[in-house]
């Protein structure tokens, strides 16, 4: 059940490069088979790359880039992605392939409706990371001290009720709506 997060930043920007560099090559081939003026000529290119020396600075510097870019793009292929799912410490038998846990929008959502109901919280942003969950809490109260202390133990008692195998760390804020005079 571990759901990594997809590399769509690597992939897309990857695409884009490939579909611009193939859109432009494939119009200057259809403007030279029509008999049009093309966005540049075969030829032209040619010429400019054949007066370049292997060992000139900027074949240097762009074969440095691609590498480069390169080394990145495998590196994003190959490291695992942050999971989508915080495993819970003793999964039931009868579980699918032996695991379970909670997805992170599902937490999230969990410990913000938690939160909307103790008294004096109006609303309630919930942020959860692999080692961290955040959550800010709005209030027209005045003080926000004993709010905060009653939020973190009813958030916490509610984490250590869903037994995750790895307990993140809880940081609880609550700002007042109320303006000083």
């Amino acid at each position: 059940m571990i759901r990594r997060s997809r590399r769509t930043a690597p992939a897309l920007v990857v695409a884009l490069v490939l579909l611009a560099a193939g859109a432009l090559v494939a119009t200057a081939a259809i403007q030279t088979l029509s008999d049009y003026r093309p966005v540049f000529t075969f030829e032209a290119v040619t010429g400019a790359l054949s007066g370049v020396a292997w060992g000139s600075g900027i074949v240097v510097i762009v074969a440095a880039v691609a590498a480069v870019v390169g080394v990145l793009l495998v590196g994003a292929a190959i490291v695992p992605g942050a999971s989508h799912v915080l495993p819970l410490a003793a999964a039931p038998a009868e579980a699918w392939n032996g695991s379970a846990g909670w997805h992170r929008t599902d937490l999230s959502t969990r410990l913000r409706r938690r939160a909307v109901a103790v008294e004096g919280v109006d609303r309630a942003t919930v942020r959860v990371r692999r080692n961290r969950i955040r959550v800010s809490a709005r209030t027209h109260r005045g003080t926000t001290a004993d709010l905060r202390e009653v939020l973190t133990a009813d958030l916490s008692a509610d984490l250590d009720a869903l037994a995750l195998a790895r307990r993140p760390r809880l940081r609880v804020t609550v700002t007042s709506t109320r303006k000083e005079p």
